[in-house]
């Protein structure tokens, strides 16, 4: 006996296989439009549907788990190489290094790296895949569980999870609060995958619409308790919190590493202008970016004129910024991707605390398995001798005039739970970031969105430095309330209030981990009567 088969189906399994492919790789530039700066949301609900139906037509074929892994892989390159092009301007600043047309594999060999995930994801998937409704929650789990892997295996690159396409700041992202990136990540797949069973067949209207309806109630749900979150957000006293600025060059990154021999002294005299006049600026706090002096072989810690001038500037105020630092090693010199508080007492600078950088960008900061591909002779896009050496973990640092400080250094802030958690908690992070490497394109704007999430998990305000890209003043919400737009090169603003722990900050995964068997489960555990019908012969 059979049961009636869709149209919907009918048309994706009669499509040729490069039919399908292209169709997966424009569902994956679809989900890339519901990431920022974009930020068109439901094009995600219409992506994750297509690629749904698509695994659906995998579904007939004999070697179904094969076809499924190739649809997921032609929706992640289309999704990533879309996502993350704007790599190749970091193969652009050392053009006669590198060469120009190296930015073009490097896009395609990072794209289709984070393809794999997706595809094995979408492959997961199918070893469980049923022709109902129960197929939506082994969707969204297994791609979790994949997206969770990217975002941690060899070193780890969670850039543009799912839970990102909700605008930081707004009602839908303080579930973060909750669950953190990576649960909102999962709901965002199951509720945005349910609309997928309208078009099953074989089912009353009642039961292939109720998917579609229980997703916008969800939604609405989470928007109006983030709504009612927001709302209640304490009002601060004036003079509680220190005020704060944050500073950027407005230089290039090709600007930046113009070997002039008085280059580091040009760069500085930009940031002391930007920074303002102690005498002029009610600011506690100035903070620089990532490399801000970022002249090869210029150790700003080192030089004491340079650091007289910079107190000269600075006055009494506290500058934390980041600045490259090298030690004796053992073998050789270590160099190291640092931030350093410095305060000064009527223009003497002094060196309060500094932190290494623990997570480095792999073959940007440092070049992976260097021990066995050193005789190719290959240096990381920062030009540091072999690349940088790691830190230790973010801890909390006392910063004078302000309350502790957890600083993250650039690709750090698009990971959760990096900041100390409990009695170690900071009262606030700074996120100190050289986005210029990212050109002009939306890399720099993801990247905002994503530090703000870290905001939004912690309940703790954030202080953006962002070279090149977009800096702010963020409060414990995720909301911007000072941003650099418009050719405006410093924002400053009071530093809002930190918030009680969150749920998040408390526990951490253990809600994920419980939201993930809950709609695992709900493959095992729906009633027969919600997923009678199906769309394929039996």
């Amino acid at each position: 006996m059979t049961s009636p088969t869709s149209r919907v189906h009918e048309w994706f399994a009669a499509r040729a296989p490069w039919h399908r492919r292209g169709i997966a790789v424009g569902a994956g530039v679809l989900a890339t439009l519901a990431h920022a700066p974009f930020h068109l949301t439901p094009l995600y609900a219409a992506a994750l549907v297509i690629l749904v139906w698509l695994l659906d037509a995998a579904y007939r074929r004999e070697k179904r788990v094969r076809a499924a892994f190739g649809i997921g892989a032609w929706f992640g390159l289309g999704h990533f190489c879309t996502g993350v092009y704007w790599i190749s301007s970091a193969f652009m600043v050392d053009a006669a290094a590198w060469g120009p047309l190296w930015g073009i594999p490097a896009v395609l060999a990072l794209a289709s790296v984070l393809a794999v995930f997706w595809a094995i994801g979408c492959a997961l998937a199918m070893l469980v895949w049923t022709p109902d409704v129960r197929r939506i929650p082994a969707f969204a789990a297994a791609l979790f569980i994949t997206e969770w892997l990217r975002g941690h295996l060899f070193g780890g690159l969670p850039w543009l999870l799912p839970g990102y396409i909700w605008p930081a700041g707004e009602p839908v992202s303080q579930m973060a609060s909750l669950v953190g990136a990576y649960g909102l990540s999962l709901i965002t797949l199951f509720l945005f995958a349910a609309p997928a069973a309208v078009a099953d067949a074989g089912a009353g209207a009642g039961r292939r619409f109720a998917p579609l309806v229980v997703s916008a109630l969800f939604v609405g749900m989470m928007w109006g308790w983030g709504a009612q979150r927001i709302a209640q957000a304490p009002i601060d006293l004036p003079g509680a919190q220190p005020i704060v600025r944050v500073a950027d060059s407005g230089l290039t990154q090709r600007e930046k590493g113009i070997g002039r021999t008085d280059q580091e002294w040009r760069v500085l005299a930009r940031y002391l202008d930007v920074s303002g006049a102690p005498q002029d600026s009610k600011a506690a706090v100035v903070i620089w970016p990532e490399g801000a002096i970022p002249v090869v072989n210029f150790f700003m810690l080192e030089n004491p004129s340079f650091m007289d001038a910079v107190g000269a500037g600075m006055g009494d105020r506290v500058l934390i910024t980041g600045l490259t630092r090298r030690a004796p090693g053992t073998e050789r010199i270590l160099y190291y991707n640092s931030a350093a508080v410095i305060d000064g007492v009527s223009g003497a600078p002094r060196l309060s605390q500094t932190y290494d950088k623990h997570r480095l960008v792999p073959w940007g900061e440092f070049i992976p398995l260097w021990n066995l591909i050193s005789p190719l002779n290959i240096a990381p896009l920062q030009r540091i001798g072999v690349g940088f050496e790691p830190g230790d973990r973010p801890t909390r640092l006392v910063v004078p005039d302000a309350p502790p400080a957890v600083v993250l250094i650039c690709y750090e802030a698009i990971f959760p739970g990096l900041v100390p958690r409990g009695a170690e908690r900071p009262g606030w992070i700074v996120s100190v970031t050289n986005d210029a490497w990212f050109g002009r394109g939306t890399g720099p704007w993801q990247h905002y969105v994503m530090a703000r999430y870290r905001a939004i998990e912690e309940g703790l305000p954030m202080a953006r430095a962002a070279s090149g890209g977009i800096s702010a003043i963020v409060d414990s919400y995720g909301r911007a309330v000072k941003e650099t737009r418009n050719g405006v090169l410093f924002a400053e603003a009071q530093l809002p209030p930190a918030l009680p722990e969150t749920l998040y900050s408390k526990i951490g995964m253990l809600c994920v981990a419980l939201l993930l068997v809950m709609i695992a489960s709900l493959r095992l555990l729906l009633p027969a009567r919600v997923i009678r019908g199906s769309n394929y012969e039996r």
